[in-house]
């Protein structure tokens, strides 16, 4: 069968995409908590129930005067699909299918579709007639841009380590226990946290924020959406977690451990413990400097995490020194 064609067909009968929408609502659910907590709100943040999601299914949608409609309709299953296809070509429980078509991806195209969400929602800013989702999606954009170098650097250094750019190849090789490879595995790690740093800004909540029992809507790129199209972008939200978070556990988490048992116990209690720092770091971050206070690309690319991903390429090339 062609290639290309398997994999049309096992995308279509994903099981895993049942999947994804579970961990997405328990994640999604982790997250919000930990940013409710630590943003000290009175109520925590309630997750996206699956009642929600009937009923802004059935809403009627209002696009903003001016919008063009396809426009708008368009972006937010982008950025859904984005993740969903992500998460098929990750080695997770339910994607046997698109294993066995024999079709993989690399970590270049799988780097580019975690931007797909947060580039459709900045897009999405920008094509509504609003100076707020504008100015919103200006600020999301110069964020996104400053995190791109320290992103790229610790994908390439996980690729690098395991000297493949499949992520299933990439997943699959365990490391052992000589000198050199030690070297190697403080260098995945500390790429893994750049990676982690990275994850806020890729994974981002919208401004919809609902804590002390009611909600706020503040300005942000989906404060004129309503309807399917807001329903589809705060889904494509919570996938686009899960997407990223196990993009990150699979690059380098999975590489330490051999049996399938403890793959699937390590992944499971990474994940947890990456939403809940992600969603720790949106509620603390706001205090640390004004929420108005979007640093420039370059305070980014020569920041810490930017300085975090240059000592893992450090590490990686020792690594290769002593080996």
């Amino acid at each position: 069968m062609n290639p290309l064609l398997a994999a049309v067909i096992a995308l279509i009968v994903y099981p895993g995409i049942l999947f994804a929408l579970v961990a997405a609502l328990l994640l999604g659910w982790v997250r919000g908590t930990a940013r409710a907590l630590t943003a000290g709100w009175s109520g925590l943040m309630p997750p996206l129930s699956f009642r929600q999601i009937s009923r802004r299914r059935r809403q009627a949608s209002t696009l903003p005067e001016g919008a063009v409609a396809p426009v708008i309709q368009a972006l937010p299953v982008i950025a859904l699909v984005c993740p969903i296809v992500a998460l098929a070509f990750v080695p997770l429980p339910g994607n046997a299918g698109l294993a066995k078509s024999d079709v993989t991806l690399d970590v270049v195209a799988l780097s580019a579709l975690l931007l797909g969400m947060p580039v459709a929602r900045i897009a999405l800013g920008l094509a509504i007639p609003s100076p707020y989702t504008r100015m919103a999606a200006t600020r999301s954009a110069r964020q996104l841009a400053g995190y791109a170098l320290p992103l790229s650097m610790a994908v390439a250094a996980g690729a690098a380590l395991s000297g493949h750019l499949t992520i299933a190849a990439i997943s699959n090789q365990a490391t052992t226990g000589t000198l050199s490879v030690g070297l190697s595995d403080a260098a995945r790690v500390v790429a893994g946290i750049t990676f982690l740093i990275c994850a806020p800004a890729l994974a981002r909540l919208s401004s919809l924020r609902e804590g002390q029992g009611a909600s706020e809507l503040a300005a942000g790129e989906l404060t004129e959406l309503s309807g399917r199209e807001l329903l589809t972008m705060r889904l494509a939200e919570y996938v686009q977690l899960v997407a990223v978070i196990f993009v990150g556990i699979a690059l380098f988490v999975l590489p330490f451990w051999t049996t399938n048992g403890a793959r699937g116990l390590a992944a499971v209690i990474v994940a947890l413990l990456a939403a809940a720092v992600i969603g720790a770091w949106e509620g603390y971050a706001p205090r640390l400097r004004g929420r108005e206070d979007y640093p420039l690309p370059i305070s980014i690319w020569l920041g810490t995490p930017s300085l975090i991903a240059i000592v893992s390429i450090l590490a990686l090339v020792l690594a290769r020194i002593v080996h």
